[in-house]
């Protein structure tokens, strides 16, 4: 069962909470964010802090503003950072990760706050014959069904907590001992700001394969356009055979990493934003980013990020299909900024995601 809590910036009045916020262990949650899940965290604290709320925030080795003594351990890939994955680990990695999560648990347990709100893929989050004792915790579905995850909700049953979801697609994949309330992510939209545009195009995000860059790369070139490509090589051999060999250096240059400040200035000098998810996207921030400065979305029609996008001032066509992809391209290029812009302020704003948890951080503390 899934049920859509309403758009609106209204909720209860309350008392200040004491919430600890629990983010994944792989990456340290700092800016550049290694991918949109990092940045939701990173934001999302920060917006429920400016609402008057005490957030501790437990996230991986080398994050910024986290609870310093109870940091998760990243993964460590030694000698071969070569092999690095967003999915995988090198032997004995993933079982230092869950020690860490059992480790932080325990600790969540004695502290007694009044909500936990976890992020993480960790199925040790959840009650289990190591850590039995339940917590008044909100799981957020950030992806698709994950197996090892599933399995440690329904050995729990009632005692996992409450769920959310960011679309109504990626809830869909789960089979929850509650109903799954979908609330999708924000943008801070006083930093990504309106933009003055320009003549080319962007994509931006993590350079691995269900991202389809090497399918954005191909319809700006069917057009002739530029395109500027930045973010993190999330998995070498992709870059290395689909990638390098499409980088030309002038109608297509990749320009590596950035600061948000960087990437905010970035993506609003351009006159559109190309997204091309070839899984189901459970949310696709890097759309809603874009379209907060101004810039038009060119986009495959998948997942979650199709689902919300369905009214919104963008262009979606049929997945993986390149000519189609450079017609949506041109067709969005002639978008009104300011109705783009107008369209985010309105149904994704970060301060109105952040009030919508708080207010179903009080349903889950009343359970």
């Amino acid at each position: 069962m899934t049920i859509t809590l309403p758009a609106t910036g209204d909720v209860r009045s309350g008392p200040r909470l004491r919430i600890a916020f629990v983010a994944p262990a792989r990456y340290p949650i700092r800016e550049p964010y290694a991918g949109g899940l990092e940045a939701f965290c990173h934001t999302m604290v920060m917006a429920l802090r400016e609402e008057g709320h005490d957030v501790d925030f437990f996230a991986a080795k080398g994050s910024d503003g986290n609870v310093k003594e109870y940091e998760l351990p990243g993964v460590d890939w030694g000698a071969h950072p070569e092999d690095a994955t967003d999915t995988t680990y090198p032997a004995g990695e993933k079982e230092r990760e869950e020690r860490a999560f059992l480790r932080l648990r325990s600790y969540l347990v004695e502290q007694q706050y009044d909500v936990v709100h976890n992020n993480s893929l960790s199925p040790a989050m959840f009650p289990s014959v190591h850590s039995p004792e339940p917590l008044p915790m909100l799981t957020t579905l950030h992806t698709p069904q994950l197996a090892e995850i599933q399995q440690a909700v329904d050995a729990a049953g009632q005692l996992a907590g409450r769920f959310s979801a960011v679309s109504t697609t990626t809830s869909r994949s789960w089979c929850m001992p509650t109903p799954v309330e979908v609330i999708p992510n924000g943008v801070n939209v006083r930093r990504w700001a309106f933009g003055p545009g320009g003549d080319g195009a962007v994509w931006f995000g993590r350079i691995v394969p269900e991202k389809g860059l090497h399918l954005a790369m191909d319809a700006c070139r069917l057009l002739g356009l530029p395109l500027t490509i930045a973010g993190r090589k999330g998995e070498h051999a992709y870059f290395q055979e689909q990638i390098a060999p499409r980088l030309d250096g002038r109608l297509i240059r990749w320009v590596g990493e950035l600061s948000h400040a960087e990437l905010r200035g970035l993506v609003g000098r351009h006159a559109v934003c190309v997204v091309t998810p070839r899984w189901e996207e459970p949310f696709g921030l890097v759309a809603f980013e874009a379209m907060s400065c101004g810039t038009p979305v060119a986009a495959f029609d998948r997942g979650g990020m199709g689902e919300l996008l369905s009214d919104a001032p963008a262009v979606l066509v049929e997945r993986d299909d390149v000519v189609a992809l450079a017609g949506a391209i041109h067709r969005a290029l002639h978008l009104d900024r300011a109705k783009v812009r107008e369209w985010v302020v309105d149904n994704h704003s970060l301060t109105q995601t952040a009030r919508r948890y708080v207010d179903y951080y009080r349903e889950v503390m009343v359970g």
